[in-house]
């Protein structure tokens, strides 16, 4: 039963009264939408004690959090706000667009429609079942990588308040295949070396052999950087190639086209221009390549170079046609070196070496 006597409630307190068939209603006003509509929270009970409990939780939940989680959103429109308006700020715009990639190709065609506040664990199998379950089986990586990115659009949003936990967390990791990538022997990077010697690009693989630096910080050396007398180089960029965005307009409901009719945003009528954030430290050279900066400030170091690095640096320098970004290493006529024209390179130079692919 209700105390005789109740003292008025505050503003924001919400409100608790008795339905005539005696069902006690707790209210929270959650104020104006972003849709215009005033939003609320209820809770309901046949006891009073058990109602006043019930708004007391839910008024310290929304204290915590600044609103009621998941009202009314759906997983896949809270995964088009993270990719907009969350995640650009964390992550570098090559892993953004591989987020993006695996939420509209994987997560969202299978559990998108769910209300987000109303996910369940079972809802993160059920994406894994449907995934291994293609007429086109994905990897096992992928399937890791769908669930993996999906944590981490719920860490998040449980952040925001729009969940209360994480239940892509809840779900045992699916594990990462074994693969056993073995290096080119000593005598293999001899006939590699041998196979290849009349290769414009000789130096490129020699630097590949001899620093061990991953692809986009070789692509993106330049000569400025580069002290060939003292045998050190600095790393502090690396070439990447990044996508568009359309400028038409915001980005339309599934099934729709774009406001400019094209699908591509790198062909967008009205412009286009580089998915990036704006504090996004980066020097564009053409088209979607440009060079940015690594990762972490450990990225950016000093590296020796062998004697043999050096010679076959110097030669290369002495042969090489002028480029108007100073690149170490470009394609014909001085053009950046595409990462994907530059691993097709790196496969026919094993191919001609009578060697196994392996990674650049």
């Amino acid at each position: 039963m209700p105390p005789a006597r109740r003292t008025r409630r505050q503003r924001g307190d919400g409100s608790l009264f008795q339905r005539s068939n005696g069902l006690w209603v707790a209210r929270v006003d959650l104020g104006i939408g972003g849709d215009g509509r005033r939003r609320s929270r209820e809770v309901s009970s046949m006891s009073y004690a058990t109602a006043a409990a019930k708004l007391k939780a839910l008024r310290r939940q929304i204290e915590d959090h600044g609103g009621a989680p998941g009202v009314g959103l759906t997983l896949e429109a809270w995964l088009t706000y993270w990719l907009t308006d969350v995640a650009p700020a964390q992550v570098k715009p090559t892993t953004l667009a591989a987020y993006r990639s695996c939420v509209t190709q994987h997560i969202n065609p299978v559990i998108g429609k769910y209300r987000l506040g109303k996910l369940e664990p079972r809802h993160v199998r059920e994406m894994r079942v449907s995934l291994e379950a293609r007429d086109k089986p994905l990897a096992q990586t992928t399937i890791l990588k769908a669930q993996v990115v999906l944590a981490k659009a719920l860490k998040d949003a449980q952040r925001e308040g729009k969940v209360n936990r994480n239940v892509a967390e809840l779900v045992a990791r699916p594990k990462p295949p074994q693969v056993d990538k073995e290096p080119l022997t000593p005598d293999q990077v001899k006939a590699f070396l041998r196979a290849n010697s009349g290769d414009r690009l000789i130096a490129r693989w020699v630097a590949a052999f001899f620093t061990g630096e991953r692809q986009g910080e070789l692509l993106g050396m330049e000569w400025n950087r580069v002290d060939l007398d003292a045998g050190e180089v600095d790393v502090s960029w690396q070439l990447q190639r990044l996508g568009y965005r359309h400028t038409c307009g915001q980005p339309p409901a599934k099934g729709q086209p774009w406001p400019c009719g094209v699908r591509r945003a790198a062909d967008c009528r009205a412009g286009s221009v580089l998915d990036v954030p704006r504090d996004f430290t980066h020097r564009r050279l053409e088209g979607g390549l440009v060079l940015t900066r690594p990762k972490s400030k450990k990225g950016a170091r000093l590296v020796p170079l062998h004697p043999f690095l050096v010679a076959a640096l110097r030669l290369h320098a002495a042969t090489q046609e002028a480029n108007p970004h100073g690149l170490v290493f470009t394609r014909p006529g001085g053009r950046p070196l595409d990462p994907r024209v530059d691993l097709s390179d790196w496969y026919a130079a094993l191919a001609l070496a009578g060697l196994p692919r392996s990674g650049t």
